[in-house]
C-alpha cells in the first residue's frame, strides 16, 4: 500500500512515525509539505530592529501564516496524555521532547491586578497508577525539530498539493503537486492522510467547498514570542506556567526550554472582531497594541516582557464546526484538519498525537485481523475504508467533549467590563479553591483527559463489531 501524508507539522510527522512503527515496511509512506520550516516570523538584530537579510520582512501575509503546517513559531504545552503517547511511540523521542522543553509542575492563574487566583498541579499521578507525566512547555519549533530528527531523510518532500482527485478506474487518489519553481507533477496514493492544518486542502477535496466545512475565526487573536533573558526564579522553583487574565485579554508565560537556555516564552490573546488586514501585518503596530493592552497589568514579569520582547508569531484563533465525518474512500483527516480547537483546551498538540496513534494502531489491527473475524473480511482497500470509519467513531466523541469544555472557558479571554473582570477572578479562584465545584461544572477533567487509552478503545470497537449480528 502507498500512503501519502499531506502536512509535515507535528501531526503529520508523528503519524509517519506511528505508521512506520506499526505497519510492515512493505508499505511506502511519503510526506508532502508546501512550506520550508521556519521557527518565527521575523528576524531581529541585537538593537531590536528588523533584519533586512531575514527571509521574512516586517509585514506578513495572513493567509500564508494560517495555511502552513511548517511555519512553527510560537509556543505550546504538551499535556500528560500527549507525553504518554510519545512515550508509547518511542522512549528516546519522549525524552528528547521533554529534554528540549520545560517540564511544568504547576499552572499558576493570576489576575491583571496581581492577585494569584489559584495553583493547579499538572501531574497525572492522582488519576493514574502507572508512573507520572507532567505538562511540558515547548516552543513549537523545538517540538517539531525533536520529532523531525526521528524521521528518515528524504521522507518529507517540499511540494505544494494543488489538486486532489479520484481515479475511478484504479480507485486510487491522484495528487497534483507543484515545486518551488512551479513545475507540476502527479503522485498516487492508496491512502491519503490530511494532516495539513486548519486550512486543509485535503478537507476541501474530501468534503467540498461548502462554508460549513471551513474554519471560523473566533474573534480572538494572539501574538507571542521568546525573550532571551534569565528565567525568573518564580517560575523555576517550582517549575510553573503562568496564565494571566484581565478585562482586555490574556497573557501567559513560561520557560520554553531548559532554564539554562534563557528562553522565556510568552503569548498574549486578545479580542478583535475583525482579522488583521489579510494582505499585510505590521509588526510595529502589533507591538504598540501589545504595550497599550497590558500597560496597567501589575505583574512585573509581564511588564518586563512587553517592554523588551519582539513579536515573533501572530495567530488568529480558528475553530472548525463538527464535521459529518473525517474520511472515506481512502482519504482521512486528523489533527487540526479534522478538529481545530480553541487553544483554551490546552489539547491541540496532544489530540493530534492521539489521532496519530489511534489511526496507526487501528490500521494495524484491521489489516492483521484479516478474514479471521466476522465483519473484517474484504480487500485491503475495503479494510482501509473500514479503519477510517472506525477511526472517526472512536475519536470524535473524545474530541467533541474536549471542544465543548473549551467553549465554556474561551470567554475568559474576551474583553469585559470591570464588574465582569472581578466576577471572572472570583470564578477562577472558586474553581481552584473548591475542586468539587469545578467538577460539577466541567466534570472530572483530569481523569477524562489523562486516562483515555487508544488501545482500550480500539479493542472495544473491534469486539463490538465482531459481536454484532
Amino acid at each position: 500500500m502507498k500512503i501519502i501524508i499531506v502536512g509535515a507539522g507535528i501531526a503529520g510527522l508523528s503519524t509517519y512515525l506511528h505508521l512506520r512503527k506499526h505497519l510492515p515496511h512493505t508499505h511506502t509512506i511519503t510526506i508532502y509539505e508546501s512550506h520550508q520550516p521556519s521557527s518565527k516570523l521575523s528576524s531581529t538584530s541585537q538593537t531590536g530592529t528588523a533584519d533586512p537579510s531575514s527571509p521574512f520582512s516586517t509585514t506578513h501575509n495572513l493567509d500564508t501564516l494560517s495555511e502552513s503546517t511548517a511555519i512553527v513559531g510560537g509556543g505550546l504545552g504538551i499535556s500528560p496524555n500527549g507525553m504518554r503517547v510519545l512515550y508509547d511511540l518511542d522512549e528516546e523521542l519522549h525524552d528528547a521532547v521533554a529534554g528540549q522543553g520545560f517540564p511544568v509542575d504547576n499552572f499558576v492563574f493570576k489576575g491583571a491586578n496581581g492577585w494569584t487566583l489559584g495553583i493547579a498541579k499538572t501531574s497525572d499521578k492522582l488519576v493514574r497508577g502507572d508512573g507520572e507525566e507532567v505538562c511540558v512547555a515547548s516552543s513549537r519549533h523545538g517540538l517539531w525539530e525533536a520529532i523531525m530528527k526521528f524521521v528518515r531523510e528524504g521522507v518529507v518532500k517540499y511540494k505544494k498539493v494543488v489538486g486532489i482527485a479520484r481515479d475511478e478506474q484504479s480507485g486510487r487518489t491522484v495528487i497534483t503537486l507543484t515545486d518551488a519553481e512551479g513545475n507540476e507533477e502527479r503522485d498516487e496514493a492508496d491512502m491519503l492522510i490530511g494532516a495539513d492544518g486548519v486550512k486543509s486542502v485535503v478537507r476541501t477535496a474530501l468534503l467540498g467547498d461548502d462554508q460549513r466545512f471551513k474554519p471560523t475565526y473566533t474573534g480572538l487573536s494572539g501574538v507571542g514570542g521568546f525573550l532571551r533573558t534569565p528565567i525568573p526564579l518564580s517560575i523555576v522553583q517550582p517549575s510553573s506556567m503562568v496564565f494571566g487574565f484581565g478585562r482586555n485579554g490574556f497573557f501567559g508565560y513560561s520557560s520554553g526550554s531548559p532554564p539554562s537556555a534563557r528562553s522565556l516564552m510568552w503569548w498574549s490573546t486578545f479580542e478583535t472582531s475583525q482579522l488583521p488586514d489579510p494582505k499585510k501585518i505590521d509588526l510595529t503596530a502589533v507591538k504598540a497594541a501589545l504595550l497599550e493592552r497590558h500597560k496597567h497589568w501589575k505583574d512585573p514579569i509581564v511588564q518586563d516582557i512587553i517592554s523588551r520582547a519582539e513579536v515573533e508569531s501572530i495567530y488568529p484563533t480558528w475553530v472548525l464546526d463538527e464535521l459529518p465525518h473525517w474520511g472515506e474512500e481512502g482519504i482521512v483527516l486528523l489533527g487540526d484538519a479534522a478538529h481545530a480547537m480553541d487553544p483554551t483546551t490546552g489539547q491541540g498538540a496532544s489530540q493530534a498525537f492521539e489521532d496519530s496513534q489511534t489511526l496507526s494502531l487501528l490500521l494495524k489491527e484491521v489489516l492483521e485481523v484479516g478474514d479471521t473475524k466476522p465483519g473484517f473480511d474484504g480487500s485491503e482497500r475495503e479494510k482501509v475504508n473500514l479503519a477510517i470509519k472506525m477511526f472517526y467513531d472512536i475519536r470524535s466523541p473524545r474530541v467533541r467533549e474536549i471542544v465543548e469544555r473549551g467553549k465554556k472557558l474561551a470567554g475568559r479571554k474576551a474583553n469585559v467590563g470591570v464588574v465582569a473582570e472581578y466576577f471572572m477572578y472570583f470564578f477562577l479562584w472558586m474553581l481552584n479553591r473548591f475542586p468539587s465545584i469545578g467538577k460539577a461544572i466541567l466534570g472530572d477533567v483530569n481523569r477524562k483527559l489523562y486516562t483515555w487509552s487508544a488501545r482500550e478503545e480500539i479493542k472495544k470497537a473491534i469486539d463490538q463489531r465482531t459481536a454484532a449480528p
